[in-house]
């Protein structure tokens, strides 16, 4: 079961502190920012940006943690047995 939380959590709790720098200090490659203008004739106007950099840092950082888990509960029944 910890095979399975631990990439996630490590993951999502990676882009989360990244974004949160990101807003933090005002870097435009860590932000998230989430504008909502004044009702339009047209309807409502909205602007969103959004970095990629966190998410694709968070994915990174849980395909690594996956392995390490893999290789250790490897290990561990190896040397149980």
């Amino acid at each position: 079961m910890r095979i399975v939380w631990f990439p996630l959590l490590s993951s999502v709790g990676t882009m989360a502190l990244l974004y949160w720098i990101g807003n933090i200090f005002n870097l435009s490659l860590l932000r998230f920012s989430f504008v909502l203008n004044e009702p339009l004739e047209n309807g409502l106007i909205f602007d969103a940006n959004i970095a990629i950099l966190p998410f694709a840092i968070g994915l990174i950082v849980g395909f690594i943690v996956e392995r390490i888990v893999k290789v250790r509960s490897k290990r561990f029944t190896n040397e149980v047995q």
